[in-house]
């Protein structure tokens, strides 16, 4: 008998890069209090809104008509496009999601564009269906249908993975938690093949944002994952980039990565100005690391506190390497738990 998928609260979303990411997806009950926040905010400017115009009207002497109709097209405005103008022009947020930490984005991973936003707010009073009249709370009330139950909207997060209700299925968004500021951990490598294969990265070769968060995080938790499955991870991001440096197939996976963090974070200038592609790619079977054979003299990467003398700003001394690294050392570099980061390259 199959069991029941458990309810996830992860969206994987692959990058053009062939980098897989996570996000983490914001339920009901975390996109309630931003929902209300908003209220709150367009409350707040309607009635600044009133206020003007009163004022406006004290000088200029609004008829009771021009007042009415400034009235009712405010109430429009900020209604139908407070949502579509801060999500289109702010990242996909509003004053509210701002607050609790949420954000809309493609199910792609990319921000939303206008059209987009334009769906999902248009079609925010359907979710908000079926509407109540005020009749329910006072018997002398006008029969007005607007109070809103979000029936709908709980019926459609309810029913797909992803917490999205009829807008986002529309318009092809989710609404994510918003991740908070990430920089890499400082890391020192005891390995010299780790510099000593950066070394023949190409020298044009710029890394994406994407990338070279996506190495970074491999790198800063690398040390907890077993081997067999670090190995895995880090053929999955390494394979395009070997293709692309025209490197042997059986060079290791994950000291590639290490070496193209410590091209990136650690000694980008120095590898820039001392960077020599003479050098054939790497070889196994003439240059193989005795550090596999010594359990004593295994090379680990460990971390720097803080206030420590950063390898980063460590200058390069030495020359270009003639000799091709041992990269093919079946045994990759290991790492220790790290210590809070440093900051990520734009």
């Amino acid at each position: 008998m199959h069991a029941p998928d458990a309810i996830d609260l992860n969206a994987f979303v692959t990058t053009p890069e062939n980098v897989r990411f996570e996000y983490r997806i914001a339920g009901p009950f975390r996109r309630l209090p931003a929902l209300i926040l908003d209220f709150a905010v367009r409350g707040i400017l309607f009635w600044i809104l009133l206020i003007l115009m009163a004022l406006l009207g004290f000088v200029v002497r609004f008829s009771g008509g021009i007042a009415v109709l400034l009235f009712l097209i405010s109430w429009f405005a900020l209604d139908w496009f407070y949502g579509l103008l801060f999500e289109t022009f702010w990242n996909g947020q509003t004053p509210g999601k701002w607050l609790t930490k949420v954000r809309v984005i493609s199910v792609d991973g990319r921000p939303i564009n206008a059209y987009q936003a334009t769906i999902r707010n248009f079609l925010r009073l359907a979710d908000f269906a079926p509407m109540v009249s005020l009749e329910l709370f006072s018997p002398d009330a006008p029969p007005m249908y607007v109070i809103p139950t979000f029936l709908v909207s709980l019926l459609c997060m309810t029913i797909t993975k992803r917490f999205q209700r009829l807008g986002d299925l529309a318009a092809g968004t989710m609404v994510v938690v918003t991740q908070r500021s990430w920089v890499p951990p400082h890391i020192k490598f005891d390995d010299p093949r780790v510099e000593s294969l950066s070394g023949h990265i190409p020298a044009n070769f710029r890394m994406t944002t994407t990338l070279a968060k996506a190495i970074a995080l491999f790198v800063e938790r690398r040390a907890r994952i077993p081997n067999v499955r670090r190995q895995e991870l880090a053929a999955y991001i390494a394979a395009p980039l070997l293709r692309k440096f025209n490197f042997r197939d059986d060079t290791s996976p994950d000291l590639l990565l290490c070496s193209l963090y410590y091209r990136e974070f650690i000694a980008k200038d120095a590898f820039i100005d001392s960077q020599s592609m003479a050098s054939p790619p790497p070889s196994a079977q003439e240059h193989r690391s005795p550090i596999s054979d010594s359990k004593a003299s295994r090379a680990t990467i460990s971390a720097l506190p803080v206030a420590a003398p950063s390898i980063a700003t460590r200058p390069t001394t030495t020359p270009p390497i003639a000799v091709p690294p041992p990269v093919m050392d079946p045994t990759p570099p290991s790492a220790s738990d790290s210590v809070p980061p440093g900051k990520v390259p734009p």
